[in-house]
């Protein structure tokens, strides 16, 4: 796998994008280059640079990358050798000795290809949660120096951050695509997968940050992502789909399923958690929707879940990994906590549900609560043996006992 560099470098920026030099020192570079070429005419010449552009270079007028780079080049300058002399990149960077392989600029990308978004000018990150937000913000400062910070609300009431386009433009050259991210089926960047174990958990935690769940009921951690599948399906099949309504698994003939695309990111993901933490996962399938997207047309997004499952790989998970949002992390916490349940719960779901029966006619999950000393989750899968069993009528969360008493 060919690395990629880990620290920033202004030649790597677009042609167009202005570069503002020492003036004594871009007066020097201009100087040297007339006096190699002998004359003005003879450097436009040779460079493809403007005589006028020329003359404004030498009063100690910007540029751009482009120029910049034709100058030294002429002048057999290797380009990192004028760092010290840039003061400016574009509209926001005024250093250019980044380091892009740090544990922050794994969360950032983390970020920008969970909830993150990247259009042509910004980087973009939505989300609920302050904590998240916040730790976002903190990142970029720390990765990018005193870059402005665009603090919004959407019509929803949910925030969000806009960073400039210089942080944008990092970002997709590390491998967080431009646009619909589903589109694009991106992978875990390279910086992460070479860098070092720390950069990869960080990585992972953030993206379940924003995109994972611990679930109470069935102990376990799980993440989703989607990925456009709609060039691998019959035509005839996509047109049978009504659009905008989703499909279970079951719904999908046996001989599609195996060619539904995977999320790269996903896979990758997967990977990374049994390579470098012995953390097994499963990936399935849970449902696809076809939609339709301004210029794409129609398209049918195929929805998977990564999910980590058996109890040892639970614990590995909050002990290795675990979540940087506390609420997230609390939940976590009391899922791995082992709590005893007594050999005759279902009897006393039982009883219970008798003595609720009578004062009420029916009962939910919490009622149950104020009698037993146990989490939701496993008092609502107990409930729905009693269920599976006929004993109880499960109505959206409403439970009703069947036996006449």
């Amino acid at each position: 796998m060919e690395r990629i560099s880990n620290f920033y470098r202004w030649y790597d920026e677009p042609n167009f994008i202005s570069i503002k030099i020492d003036d004594n020192y871009l007066k020097s570079l201009i100087d040297r280059c007339i006096k190699k070429a002998k004359t003005i005419e003879n450097l436009s010449k040779i460079t493809k640079i403007s005589k006028a552009s020329i003359h404004n270079y030498k009063n100690r007028s910007g540029m751009n990358i482009k120029n910049i780079k034709i100058i030294l080049d002429f002048l057999n300058i290797k380009y990192d050798r004028i760092n010290q002399y840039i003061e400016k990149i574009g509209w926001n960077n005024t250093n250019p000795e980044i380091y892009l392989g740090s544990d922050e600029i794994a969360i950032i990308l983390a970020a920008s290809l969970a909830d993150g978004h990247l259009n042509q000018s910004h980087f973009m990150y939505k989300n609920k949660n302050e904590e998240l937000i916040n730790r976002i913000k903190k990142c970029v400062k720390k990765v990018f120096g005193d870059v402005n910070i665009s603090e919004r609300i959407d019509k929803n009431g949910t925030p969000y951050i806009l960073c400039p386009s210089f942080v944008k433009r990092q970002l997709e050259r590390l491998g967080s695509p431009r646009g619909k991210k589903l589109f694009h089926n991106p992978f875990v960047p390279k910086v992460i997968k070479q860098g070092t174990k720390s950069q990869k958990k960080l990585f992972i935690q953030h993206f379940f940050d924003d995109e994972g769940w611990p679930e109470v009921e069935n102990r376990r951690v799980a993440c989703c992502q989607a990925a456009d599948t709609i060039d691998v399906l019959p035509k005839e099949f996509v047109n049978r789909l009504t659009l905008g309504k989703s499909y279970s698994v079951n719904k999908i003939p046996l001989i599609l399923k195996s060619k539904i695309i995977k999320p790269n990111l996903l896979i990758d993901i997967q990977d990374l958690l049994i390579s470098n933490f012995g953390i097994h996962t499963n990936l399935n399938l849970k449902r696809i929707i076809r939609r339709n997207w301004k210029n794409k047309g129609d398209y049918v997004s195929a929805i998977w879940e990564l999910q980590c499952m058996r109890k040892k790989d639970v614990q590995k998970f909050k002990e290795k990994i675990n979540f940087f949002s506390s609420n997230k992390k609390n939940i976590l916490e009391d899922i791995t906590n082992e709590q005893s349940i007594p050999k005759d719960i279902l009897l006393k779901l039982l009883n219970l549900s008798i003595k609720l029966k009578k004062e009420k006619g029916f009962f939910r999950v919490k009622d149950m609560q104020d009698y037993l000393d146990l989490e939701r989750g496993k008092i609502r899968k107990r409930l729905n043996t009693l269920v599976k069993h006929k004993i109880l009528y499960n109505n959206g969360g409403t439970y009703f006992l069947k036996l006449d008493i």
